[in-house]
């Protein structure tokens, strides 16, 4: 005991170096995006994501590596627990989610979106654990109970750095310092989580038979999980800027909590114990509980995502149908054929609507001329869309085939005020929002579909548009 309290001052010294390290790794982060556009080097990109994804969990690695200072585990037993993390993540985890989990977005009620990311983390938790039990937990090598927070912390850092890599990738190499700090975060915070289950298991390991331990374990962290995921999702609700103190901040607050929690425990291990012989039945029924939480989590996602919908549907004037979620209310706006917003979520700004004008009040022309091209006709209606809002600006404009007619789109992003407010919408502040304009027209007539989402949902893939489906008739 004495010898370790004499190796501490050099365990904080390189501790600390590890964290200047994971500081340096968002630095990097941070001149990389004001320097260099990922956008046009694929090669690039994937060299930068590997190198951000997977040096904060190697850092990090070597932090709980060097908790265990009276009897280190074989580095090379660790480090392949690392790597069984991160297969564990690509080939068991995501294929998995893919199939029975639905996406954690914003829907009617913000408890849909809770409830999802509380079964996220179930199943997540419950996977790492497992991973643990059924590959080191055998070994003679987890001979202590604090194995379980240096092997289950690595099986942490393994699957956090796939995450991550997939993050990175998926935004583009845009935005990589505060997606930098999330990596530095979710790291800490997916072996933190996982360190603390994993002590339960190692607890198991050398006391006598409970059931209710594991279950426990992981009811702890699945809501620290889900806590940290909560509030990282929270970051980019700050307009276009990213508001740390909303999010990173306290996530990190909560996983360095933990980490601490840790290190106070390994500093009061008393070493290596004869684990307690179970029965092949107390074995099994030790982890069963384990089981049946990730069964039972993975089967509600799986009826969540195939359950249908509810949806209404409305026919318009010129053969327009759509169809959207029953939960969101019809509303009068002037000027609107039809509207119908979502008064639960996106401050005013997932919405419907359709408008019918002349072509002669947004475009001059002759009747003998013939009706203007439909790129005309858009961009006279984005002139006037433009006024309405605090902000406006085009995104992309394209041509579009609805319905076997010809039509002409225009996506933007727009700052609205409280005067243009949706009527019946719950939020009297400016709010960022993200439409799709469609136009088409019939005649001399032109009508004008906008479906429009939340800004913020749509930067974080939670794409509201694709709730709206639209359709033209024969007539």
């Amino acid at each position: 005991m004495n010898s370790g309290h004499k190796n501490r001052p050099g365990l904080w010294l390189s501790t600390l170096v590890s964290i200047v390290g994971l500081l340096l790794v968002v630095l990097f982060s941070y001149i990389i995006e004001r320097t260099l556009d990922l956008t046009i080097n694929s090669t690039l990109l994937t060299l930068i994501s590997l190198l951000i994804a997977f040096v904060p969990p190697l850092l990090w690695l070597t932090v709980f590596y060097r908790q265990d200072r009276l009897d280190p585990e074989p580095k090379s037993f660790v480090f392949k627990t690392l790597i069984l993390g991160a297969l564990v993540q690509k080939a068991v985890y995501a294929p998995i989610m893919k199939v029975m989990i639905p996406e954690a977005q914003t829907g009617p009620n913000i408890s849909d979106y809770i409830f999802t990311v509380i079964l996220v983390a179930l199943i997540q938790e419950s996977i790492k654990l497992l991973s643990v039990r059924y590959s080191i937990y055998v070994s003679d090598e987890f001979d202590e109970k604090i194995d379980g927070i240096i092997y289950g912390s690595a099986v942490g850092l393994g699957f956090a750095a796939m995450i991550n890599l997939d993050l990175i990738i998926s935004n583009g190499g845009s935005v990589l310092t505060a997606i930098s700090s999330i990596v530095v975060i979710e790291s800490l915070a997916h072996a933190s989580f996982t360190g603390l289950s994993c002590y339960f298991l190692g607890i198991s390991k050398f006391s006598k038979f409970n059931m209710i331990r594991l279950p426990t374990a992981i009811i702890i962290a699945t809501t620290l999980n889900a806590l940290s995921r909560i509030l990282i999702d929270e970051m980019v609700r700050d307009g276009f800027r990213m508001n740390y103190m909303l999010g990173i901040i306290p996530a990190a607050l909560v996983a360095v909590v933990i980490f601490g929690i840790l290190v106070i425990i390994t500093s009061k291990t008393p070493g290596k114990e004869a684990a307690v012989v179970m029965t092949k039945r107390q074995s099994v029924l030790s982890v069963l509980p384990v089981w049946i939480l990730m069964i039972a989590a993975l089967t509600t996602g799986f009826v969540i995502k195939n359950a249908p919908d509810k949806t209404t549907t409305v026919s318009l004037d010129g053969g327009i149908q759509i169809t959207y979620p029953a939960s969101w209310a019809q509303s009068k706006k002037e000027g609107s054929l039809f509207t119908a917003i979502d008064l639960m979520a996106g401050g005013g700004q997932n919405f419907v609507s359709v408008r019918e004008m002349d072509i002669d009040s947004l475009i001059s022309f002759k009747g003998g001329e013939g009706v203007p091209e439909l790129e005309d006709i858009g961009a006279a209606w984005a002139i006037r869309t433009g006024r309405d809002y605090k902000f406006y600006q085009p995104i992309k404009t394209y041509p579009l085939q609805f319905g076997g007619q010809d039509a002409h789109v225009t996506e933007y992003i727009y700052i609205s005020d409280s005067k243009s407010a949706m009527l019946g919408s719950k939020s009297s502040s400016p709010g960022i929002g993200y439409s799709r304009d469609i136009i088409m027209t019939d005649g001399e007539h032109t009508y004008i579909i906008t479906v429009s989402t939340g800004y913020s949902d749509w930067v974080l893939k939670k794409d509201n548009l694709k709730k709206i489906k639209l359709s033209l008739g024969s007539n």
